[in-house]
């Protein structure tokens, strides 16, 4: 992909595969599964684009887990920020059936603040002004960012002029990427794929 000197290519990348806890809707710790190692490690082998300046991911386990493969391989800058981390609809160690009601109905009222105190509609801002800051720091490269499903629905249907649905959000695979630019605005160059 040819790209303009002065604007800023984020390769968006959902973490690998998690080992899945069962006794909580918590996954905040939850670490990467031996098939999520193995999606970033083919990520990085197969890495089709140029290589980032740096790796961005935010500060949640299987996050950085997923962005250490990608360091290590392209030997750049790993840097952790707050503002990628994943959407919660409750930040609490609840039965997974009850936080699928709070996350259903947030998928259904965007603007909904449920009791982890930001709405998808928040997400949605807060990813933005993240990943702005990230290309303003990075004009003229190319940069890894990995994060999460549900904040990446929100700014790739901000990008497409559509509403985020949480079938978007199921439909991004562990290790999927999609690809973004930012000159004067933001353009998604690839929506979400995996290898």
């Amino acid at each position: 992909m040819r790209r303009i000197p002065e604007q800023a290519t984020l390769i968006l990348i959902r973490h690998g595969g998690i080992v899945r806890p069962t006794n909580t809707s918590n996954f905040d710790r939850a670490p990467l599964s031996s098939e999520g190692w193995r999606q970033m490690n083919r990520l990085a082998t197969e890495w089709s684009f140029e290589k980032p300046a740096a790796v961005y991911c935010s500060d949640l386990l299987r996050a950085v887990q997923s962005a250490t493969v990608l360091q290590g391989a392209f030997h750049v800058p790993l840097e952790k920020r707050e503002c990628l981390r994943e959407w919660t609809a409750d930040p609490r160690d609840l039965p997974q059936t009850e936080y699928l009601d709070l996350e259903h109905r947030a998928w259904r009222e965007l603007d909904w603040v449920p009791p982890g105190g930001e709405s998808l509609a928040m997400a949605g801002e807060r990813i933005s002004r993240c990943l702005d800051g990230v290309a303003a720091d990075h004009r003229g490269q190319s940069v890894a960012v990995v994060g999460h499903g549900t904040v990446f629905t929100q700014f790739v249907a901000r990008l497409k002029g559509v509403r985020p649905t949480e079938a978007d959000k199921n439909a991004i695979a562990n290790s999927g990427f999609a690809v973004v630019v930012h000159g004067d605005a933001w353009q998604l160059v690839s929506d979400f794929r995996s290898l």
